[in-house]
């Protein structure tokens, strides 16, 4: 992403202050030492209540860090309080879901399933009030950037059977060789006329397959189970990847897309720069697969402050940027 331009009236001042710093030196007048530029307060990044947002604040919170930027995360009980106080001006920085942002922030029901799409929408909304989404990189696949958050079928990976999955489009094939194999589905979505039914009516399923109600984590468990040749809950679900599941590529882009970006205020990347370029790695490097194993990492106990710290750094290093080790 381009780095905000700088006001001319502030490359004024400091062009100003520093020829009169170079006239004190000529003429031997000493700074004062009790003369100090006051420090910024930290950068603060907000995080919602839920394991994933607090992963990814604090992944930020590591990113500022690593370019010497000062940042503290401000946890909220509710995720719609992190863009009010990103509205607010209460916090800078936090991270967002491009169809999250669509439902909640345009006020539209169906999300696209087009990455693409879901974020121009919300972009160039944003942009008007001063808000600014970070631009990812869009590649095809789930070990590709941008991360998608979106809903998922999971399988199991090798040696199970159906581990050669690798799109809704091969399970879709898959379940009409075998229309007794059983899909484990959250129950409210499996009533709903524009969920499983919709679903299985794009990717040409029976109507009649036959569905297990179980929420994300039970159909987790029915798939590790073997009770269902796939379950729903979503690609980045940090337990389906810690039980070894992998989620399928939704390729005929039917569920809604939620792109994982962060967003900072314009005034305060105006202000301090050095935020822009600090946390960029993660709207241009952060794919499914990295943030479901990261998520993995944290349903397995690893301390949430060192698995931010291990994103950070593999964020950083896939941009390129040289990263000090863990000893230094």
């Amino acid at each position: 992403m381009r780095r905000p331009l700088v006001p001319l009236t502030l490359v004024a001042g400091v062009l100003l202050l520093g020829a009169l710093a170079l006239f004190g030196r000529s003429a031997g007048v000493a700074p004062d030492p009790d003369e100090t530029t006051p420090a910024l307060p930290p950068v603060r990044v907000a995080a919602g209540p839920d394991a994933e947002s607090g992963l990814l604040a604090h992944t930020l919170v590591a990113l500022l860090a690593l370019q010497q930027v000062e940042a503290e995360v401000v946890a909220f009980s509710d995720a719609r309080d992190t863009r009010q106080a990103l509205e607010r001006g209460d916090v800078e920085v936090r991270s967002g879901y491009t169809g999250e942002a669509w439902l909640e922030t345009l006020g539209r029901g169906d999300p696209p399933g087009d990455p693409r799409a879901s974020f121009e929408e919300v972009r160039s909304h944003d942009a008007q009030e001063g808000l600014l989404w970070f631009r990812p990189r869009f590649l095809e696949g789930i070990d590709e950037p941008p991360a998608n958050a979106t809903f998922a079928f999971v399988v199991p990976g090798p040696p199970a059977a159906d581990a050669d999955l690798a799109t809704v489009s091969q399970l879709a094939s898959r379940l009409s060789a075998r229309p007794d194999a059983t899909l484990c589905v959250d129950p409210e979505f499996a009533s709903r006329p524009d969920g499983l039914r919709a679903v299985l009516a794009a990717y040409s399923v029976r109507s009649d397959q036959p569905v297990l109600a179980a929420p994300p984590a039970d159909a987790v468990r029915g798939v590790v189970a073997g009770d269902c040749i796939a379950g729903l809950t979503t690609a980045t679900d940090g337990a389906a990847w810690a039980a070894g599941l992998r989620p399928l590529v939704d390729d005929l882009q039917v569920f809604p897309a939620f792109v994982v970006l962060p967003q900072a205020r314009r005034d305060a990347m105006l202000e301090r720069p050095a935020i822009s370029g600090a946390i960029s790695p993660m709207a241009g490097h952060l794919t499914t697969a990295l943030l479901g194993g990261f998520n993995a990492r944290v349903v397995a106990g690893e301390p949430l402050g060192e698995v931010a710290a291990s994103a950070a750094a593999e964020l950083a290093r896939r941009a390129g940027r040289e990263v000090p080790d863990e000893e230094g």
